[in-house]
């Protein structure tokens, strides 16, 4: 056992010495970070998003708080234009009454019925269409234009044709997120933040004073898809919260992985997260999944592989790191 748990610390502790070398090398502009929600990781985990408007940084606060500002920096789009962008998925508790992995806020927004998984009843479940680029209210596929969404990305929109119904458009993932509660956009903040040290945080100019958030530690069971579990694991190591962290993995990862963040500095943990969450999928297949990141070390470029299993009660979670 203590073999096991000797060479997962070591695989780990490689890995943050290399991220460790290469963090001088990261340059972060306001324009690169423009429309990403930023976590303070010096201080507490303290949320930010910087408004692709102004380019200024706003504290986002409570998860209250932050759902309230999310709305009032957003701005008006069309449900035509809001088409053009693919829908994206985050994991939460809301209530899913056709149990599609669609909670009901979200097919109302969308417009697919939330009591039926099939609502266009072609034989393909509404996620499983809107996933693949297909339209799950009719025939054929969904309008997406890339080019809109990419010059778009970062923006908070809201449904000026509906009620005002409020996403937000991802940067990385080029993807939009429902925001129709304060736990969306907390689940937002959580699996989409990008660690940043107080220097770098202070180069950009602020609009209002900074409110502090702190992510805690996830106490429920969540089935987590295997998409967002790099990401979800991410957040928790940039809040370095090992509580939180080892839930996204296999239960001979939790002991590597809590003395490895227990001796890891707070950029080792920044820049661990980043590579987590910037991975890339590799293969699939129905119970195993490999993303991959690259890293350069002493002049050479290094890929880092992370493995995601599909465990007996269905949840996805990491074997290595």
């Amino acid at each position: 056992m203590m073999n096991q748990i000797s060479n997962g610390v070591k695989k780990i502790l490689l890995i943050s010495l290399i991220f460790c070398i290469i963090l001088p090398n990261i340059a972060r502009s306001e324009t690169a970070l423009s429309g990403r929600i930023l976590l303070q990781v010096e201080d507490n985990g303290q949320a930010w998003y910087i408004s692709p408007g102004d380019e200024k940084k706003y504290g986002l606060g409570k998860p209250d708080d932050a759902f309230i500002l999310m709305r009032q920096l957003g701005v008006g789009i069309s449900n035509e234009d809001l088409a053009k962008i693919p829908v994206g998925f985050s994991t939460n508790n809301n209530l899913d009454s056709d149990a599609d992995w669609l909670d009901d806020n979200l097919e109302i927004a969308i417009g697919t019925d939330k009591n039926k998984k099939d609502t266009d009843a072609d034989g393909y479940d509404d996620k499983i269409e809107l996933t693949s680029g297909y339209n799950p209210l009719g025939a054929g596929k969904q309008a997406i234009d890339a080019r809109f969404t990419q010059n778009n990305a970062g923006k908070i929109f809201l449904q000026v044709k509906k009620n005002g119904e409020a996403w937000y458009l991802e940067p990385i993932t080029q993807k939009r997120y429902f925001l129709g509660r304060p736990s969306d956009a907390f689940q937002v903040m959580r699996t989409f933040g990008l660690g940043i040290t107080n220097a770098d945080l202070e180069k950009i100019p602020a609009d209002q004073p900074p409110v502090a958030i702190i992510i805690p530690p996830l106490t429920d069971p969540i089935i987590t898809p295997a998409e967002n579990t790099l990401s979800l694991a991410a957040a928790a190591i940039r809040a370095a919260s090992a509580a939180s962290a080892v839930s996204y993995f296999t239960p001979n990862m939790h002991k590597p992985i809590e003395y490895s963040m227990e001796h890891m500095s707070k950029e080792s943990l920044l820049i661990l997260a980043n590579i987590l969450s910037g991975s890339t999928l590799k293969s699939s297949t129905a119970t195993k999944k490999t993303y991959a990141n690259e890293v350069y070390f002493q002049g050479e470029k290094h890929t880092v592989r992370f493995h995601v299993e599909k465990q007996p009660d269905e949840e996805w979670l990491m074997t290595n790191l």
